[in-house]
This record gives C-alpha cells, structure tokens and sequence, in this order.
C-alpha cells in the first residue's frame, strides 16, 4: 500500500508542478489571440471588382467599365476590442466595356477607375476568439475618370469628378499567428459623379461591389 502510494505521488509530481507554473506565469507562454484596446494594424488588400447597374447611350447599353481588379491598404485601431476606427485608401480599376455607338455615329468603348480614401470603423462580433466576423462603414472622397476611346475618330477624351464617397461591408478574419491576421471582405461602394462626368453620362453616381483578400500585421 505504501509503494502505491508513492508511486502515485511521484505520478503526480510533474503534472502538480507545471498547473502551478503556468499559474504563476499567467500562461505567458501561451498564444494570444483576439483583439484588445489599443490594438493597432496595417492591413493589404486586393481582388476583384464589379460595376452595379447599367448606363445607356445611344439607346445601347454602355459600359463605361467591366468587372476589373481592385487594391488597398488600411490602417486600423482598435477603440475597444469589438469597435475599430481607421483610414482606407482604395484603387479600382475597372476592364475596357464593350464598344457602343454615340449619337455622332461613332464608334467608342471606355476604361474606367475609382480611387477613394474613407474614415472607416468596424463592429465585430466574437472579437477575443481567433475567428472573427465583423461589419464595415466608410466615408470619404472619391475620385473617378474615364477614358472614352473613339475608335472611328482615333481619338481619346477623359472625363472626371471628385465628390463623396461611402462603402458598406461585411468580413471574415482570423489570427494566422499572434500578429499577423488573413481575411475577406465584400463591400458596396458608392461614389458621387459631378463636373464633367455628370454632364457627359448624365448621372449623379457611380455604384460598384468589391471582394476582397487581407492580410494584416498587428502592432
């Protein structure tokens, strides 16, 4: 009975001795994922791009750009660990659209692009977890131009506008490791058309989706 029961203490031993280690450590040694107060990162993104809505001219349907590529990068603050405020700068470039004919009897097509800087924030949901969804608002500036190409003529004429612009979005991340994080995200965009771009296609604003790859590194 006595051999039992010092061999069940020397068992125990090891394992009494790392619970109270990592209780005095406060697993340091463990990893730390979520997002805390004061949390800061840089995030990189990029994907594809989708103009919403059609355009006419001429009777035809105009594409002043097609589904094209877009690119971007953020730097973001955590408030509290479920709320972020940041800044996102964002280019978008959209693909040539099909040719059409204008009412000079031309022939055109149009290469497109939007460039946008936003005040944005986060809400997220589960944000001490190392899987994380969250909704995104932005507000800002948006610059757009376009290219119109008259092939019949040989000539090119660029349009643009500078005006308000907001995107409304929805996430998916997760913590590769304690610092670098890996996403998606889909967002809607608007921007504001006015000057020359008002006047030549007629309409107040421009609408595109966007969805998107990130990688952040947090500091």
């Amino acid at each position: 009975m006595k051999k039992l029961i010092i061999l069940a203490v020397l068992l125990c031993t090891p394992a009494l001795y790392a619970a109270d280690r990592y209780a005095c450590c406060d697993y340091e040694d463990t990893p730390k994922y979520g997002l805390d107060t004061n949390t800061t990162r840089v995030e990189f993104f990029g994907g594809v791009a989708l103009p919403d809505g059609e355009w006419t001219e001429n009777g035809q349907t105009l594409e002043i750009g097609d589904t094209g590529f877009t690119a971007g990068l953020a730097f973001v603050r955590n408030i509290l660990p479920w709320l972020t405020l940041g800044l996102d700068g964002n280019y978008t470039g959209f693909s040539k659209g099909e040719e059409v004919t204008l009412s000079s009897g031309d022939a055109a097509n149009y290469r497109s692009g939007v460039g946008t800087g936003l005040v944005a924030g986060r809400v997220y949901l589960f944000p001490k977890s190392m899987t994380r969804l969250y909704g995104t608002a932005g507000i800002g500036a948006g610059y757009m131009y376009a290219k119109e190409k008259n092939t019949t003529a040989a000539s090119t004429e660029t349009y643009d506008s500078l005006d308000l612009a907001w995107m409304l979005g929805a996430g998916l991340e997760f913590d590769i490791d304690e610092t670098v994080v890996f996403g998606a995200e889909g967002r809607y965009n608007w921007v504001g058309l006015r000057s020359d771009m008002k006047d030549r296609f007629g309409h107040d604003d421009f609408q595109y989706w966007t969805i998107m790859l990130k990688l952040g590194v947090k500091f």
